[in-house]
């Protein structure tokens, strides 16, 4: 059975509505201080791991893939890119992810309709334990007309309303885990479940400690599969504008460096059926993930005829778009987009074609741009070349 697309798309609808007046003083306490967390709060973004599984009826859970991107907090809405891109942009997450299960709100947004807002409906209270230490749980409840919470699978999709409850520490008021279902699914989408918890846990971004997400479970399920996210947020810094993103990696740095100016490089076309030799970076099959960077350097030079397009230790650069770990194989898909070299650019579309002096462990796979590798060949490989197709 093929995959479904499914995704579960959360938008604050009520924000800057005041906490109302309740007679529990400890919720109004704690919705207070949450408030106030959560306006003072600078923008922020983290990077953001998921490891995508999926259970079959009656098989064992498998893992599927998994995901890096970098996520940003901005005038309270999130907003998501690939590891190493110049900005975040305003769109439509699917465009990002565009298949297997994914899901936002759990970085931000699920926090600020339960205390920023009047939507929730809070019920109750009780005397609780998480993670072995006191804790004090309660109730809510958010109705569909002002969820925001919209549930889509392939090319359908309903907003539902949400109930779930939330724990807090007695003694500091810091909220450790919000647990959100999601309720009334449509039966046109075939789901019978949909969850959501966050763990929260005290985080320096700067100089100051705030309470920030660190770890997330996203579940959906349907009669014939049960596909769940296990979420992680890490390396959170302070989101400064208009400014790129940059990333603590000297090999990248150095690349940069031996490039001029964007304005100054001659463009190049490169036209279909030539062959680049690209020997490949040390890579670990086991850690990488869809999202990572990846940078080739090419071998030999590129010509079409006599004229030379691109001298050899050009750089070509691409994302993995596709990693899965099967019991006798792992299956990749690479998209190198750009190849660069001192003074020139040209735009990539590769396909691969064979890796080079390797036992048949590394083989093109059933799927156009997938390679196949052989479990034989060890989870990590290095310095491997092979040879790709231009289209």
């Amino acid at each position: 059975m093929q995959p479904v697309r499914a995704m579960l798309v959360s938008a604050l609808l009520l924000s800057g509505s005041t906490v109302p007046a309740r007679a529990d003083d400890f919720l109004n306490r704690v919705r207070a201080k949450m408030a106030e967390i959560l306006l003072r709060q600078p923008d922020y973004t983290c990077t953001e791991t998921v490891e995508r599984t999926r259970q079959a009826a009656g098989n064992r859970s498998k893992i599927q893939d998994t995901l890096r991107l970098e996520v940003a907090l901005v005038d309270g809405k999130e907003m998501f890119a690939w590891p190493g891109s110049k900005q975040f942009e305003d769109r439509d997450l699917r465009e990002l992810v565009s298949t297997g299960m994914f899901g936002n709100g759990n970085f931000a947004i699920f926090a600020r309709i339960l205390f920023l807002t009047n939507a929730p409906v809070f019920t109750n209270r009780s005397e609780a334990a998480l993670a072995g230490q006191p804790a004090v749980r309660y109730d809510f409840q958010v109705s569909r007309s002002v969820s925001g919470h919209r549930l889509s699978v392939d090319d359908r999709e309903a907003v539902v309303g949400f109930h779930g409850w939330f724990y807090a520490d007695p003694a500091t008021l810091d909220v450790r885990r919000v647990q959100v279902i999601a309720d009334d699914i449509p039966s046109d989408l075939n789901l019978s479940r949909v969850e959501t918890a966050v763990d929260y846990s005290r985080m320096r971004i700067g100089d100051e400690d705030f309470l920030l997400p660190v770890e997330s479970e996203l579940l959906m399920a349907s009669h014939e599969v049960v596909s769940r996210n296990w979420v992680r947020f890490s390396s959170c810094r302070r989101f400064m504008g208009e400014s790129t993103l940059t990333f603590d990696d000297p090999f990248l740095d150095s690349v940069a460096a031996a490039f001029v100016a964007p304005d100054r490089r001659q463009e190049v076309e490169i036209p279909a059926g030539l062959t680049l030799q690209l020997e490949m970076p040390t890579l670990d099959l086991m850690q990488a993930a869809v999202g990572d960077s990846i940078q080739a350097v090419m071998r030999a030079d590129l010509r079409n005829h006599r004229q030379l397009l691109a001298p050899k230790g050009a750089i070509a650069r691409g994302r993995i778009v596709q990693l899965n770990r099967d019991s006798g194989s792992f299956v990749l898909r690479i998209d190198f987009q750009d190849l660069d070299w001192p003074g020139g650019h040209a735009r990539l579309k590769l396909s691969f074609d064979q890796a080079a002096l390797v036992r048949p462990v590394i083989t093109p796979g059933r799927e156009e741009g997938q390679i196949l590798i052989s479990r034989q060949a060890g989870p990590r490989l290095s310095g491997i070349l092979m040879f790709w197709r231009t289209e």
